[in-house]
């Protein structure tokens, strides 16, 4: 009778599929980093610049002969795969109403790759031509583009054209940066001039790219999955999420998930989902993304007799 009873129990458990299951935990391995911190965020890396002043040029509403449309593009080199801001030194003018936009391209006439509008009050405001004093770092914060250390890009900023309605950025016309130039828009950027002696005071910074291996293995009561940075470079702000689907009658559902502020070359971090029940073909999901790291995306089959799990 009491097998009877454990019969009809486990056979209970095999046919609901408790996947309920476990969330996913942060697990630390044998070679795990010490010590890191979920708290900070990363810190990116000066890439590309060019900080001399030597004059001021009117971005917008501007006075040349009679007055225009002006619009700035300054062309760079990126050396590194992240690219994740940039800055320009520049000032609003007093009478400016509308807002500065700002874009990265890699074709002057082509589409935005990463675009971002900042308002007159984001900026210094002065009355007339200002000094350098008056002038501030203006940070471009877009969302992180993926680009090609090596190709050409654009730093394109532009505003409405209105009477008044003008910014200030400064630039040095002694051709100091040697990957780049400036070029200048009458006609709300449809053709560009190039100066190839001027340069816009600007900055790009970015991080290098790295690359993280996953491996996963089953068990009894749950599954594991490892995430290794097998590249040279931290991998900043990693985000794991994982999903555990299936079984005979399609019940188990687990979601499991992990995150690291950083993970440097070499090391790895632990996720372990379970415990959880059930039996029949399962699949595992698995996507992790990292602010220097390409994300990451896959799925594979496996099968689930009541508390193990094979891969």
């Amino acid at each position: 009778m009491k097998k009877l009873v454990s019969f009809l129990i486990i056979g209970i458990i095999v046919l609901s599929g408790l996947g309920a299951g476990a969330a996913g935990t942060l697990e630390k391995e044998k070679n795990s980093q010490k010590n890191q911190s979920t708290q900070s965020p990363y810190v990116d890396e000066l890439d590309q610049s060019m900080t001399e002043f030597d004059g001021v040029l009117a971005l917008g509403y501007a006075y040349l002969g009679s007055y225009i449309n002006l619009s700035v593009a300054q062309s760079f080199i990126p050396q590194k795969e992240l690219l994740t801001r940039t800055q320009f030194l520049m000032a609003c003018n007093k009478s400016t109403i509308k807002p500065c936009v700002a874009a990265i391209r890699d074709n002057l006439t082509g589409e935005n790759l990463a675009t971002i509008s900042l308002e007159p009050n984001e900026f210094s405001v002065v009355n007339g031509t200002p000094t350098q004093e008056q002038l501030g770092w203006i940070d471009i914060n877009f969302d992180d583009l993926w680009v090609t250390p090596g190709q050409t890009y654009y730093i394109v900023v532009y505003t409405t054209n209105i009477t008044g309605n003008f910014y200030w950025i400064a630039g040095n016309g002694t051709n100091i940066y040697p990957n780049g130039t400036v070029f200048l828009s009458v006609d709300n950027g449809n053709t560009w001039t190039e100066f190839t002696d001027v340069d816009g005071c600007f900055k790009t910074y970015g991080l290098r790219e790295t690359f993280l291996n996953v491996s996963m293995k089953g068990g009894v009561l749950g599954t594991s999955f490892v995430i290794t940075n097998i590249g040279n470079y931290t991998a900043w702000d990693v985000v794991v999420n994982i999903s555990i689907k299936g079984g005979i009658l399609r019940h188990i559902n687990v979601q499991g998930n992990g995150n690291t502020s950083e993970l440097l070359p070499g090391f790895g971090m632990g996720i372990g989902i379970g415990p959880f029940f059930g039996f029949g073909q399962i699949m595992i999901s698995i996507r992790v993304s990292a602010a220097n790291v390409k994300e990451i995306m896959i799925e594979k089959n496996a099968k689930i007799l009541l508390f193990f799990i094979r891969i």
